[in-house]
């Protein structure tokens, strides 16, 4: 018994020098691709979601909060905090399926035109301010995350509706992007209350 209690103790000052090591890696100041990195890291160093996938996609909820109000029925949508950054981070259950204008040069608002890859895992996003490159084409079909060839068989894109899908959703303080909380979604529908964070 003495001795689990010494590797026990042996243990904590790794653990925090572990947490320590990771989170000095965070950038307190820069724009919405640099809260998104952020995002990752904490992800993939705190969430059991990170080791289900290898693939994730992240998104952009429109909405600071969604409450569902089970007495009405209906989903209540908030507007977003001005002062602060969202970004939902979950599995990516569909591949990427082109349409006929989704070509390199381009711009769109869904086609993913950022990357970066961690710990041998793909996470993608849209930048609206970027362009569709070649570069992120063949990322996406290096991780056969992307079909051309969808519309020989089927009239709109094949998609999977998973109801029992998971994300995490991150609220950055945008004046200092440590400062920051995160809530797990309860499904695809993304249905989450929003944490309290208080900016500078």
């Amino acid at each position: 018994m003495k001795a689990y209690k010494l590797l026990f103790l042996l243990a904590i000052p790794v653990l925090f020098e572990n947490c320590a090591t990771w989170k000095g890696t965070l950038v307190s100041s820069g724009n919405f691709n640099d809260a998104v990195n952020n995002a990752i890291t904490d992800f993939l160093h705190t969430t059991k979601l990170s080791k289900k996938d290898t693939i994730f996609s992240i998104y952009f909820p429109e909405y600071e909060d969604v409450i569902y109000n089970p007495e009405k029925n209906e989903v209540i949508y908030v507007p977003k905090n001005e002062d602060i950054f969202i970004i939902s981070v979950g599995g990516a259950d569909n591949k990427i399926y082109p349409r006929e204008e989704n070509k390199v040069g381009t711009y769109d608002e869904i086609f993913p035109t950022r990357y970066t890859i961690r710990d041998g895992k793909l996470f993608y996003w849209s930048d609206t301010t970027q362009v569709i490159t070649q570069e992120i084409i063949s990322v996406l079909g290096k991780y056969n995350h992307i079909d051309f060839d969808w519309h020989k068989e089927y009239d709109l894109p094949p998609l999977v509706i998973n109801d029992g899908g998971e994300a995490i959703v991150y609220y950055f303080c945008k004046n200092d992007l440590t400062n920051y909380k995160k809530k797990k979604a309860d499904n695809i529908r993304r249905h989450y209350r929003t944490p309290k964070l208080k900016c500078k």
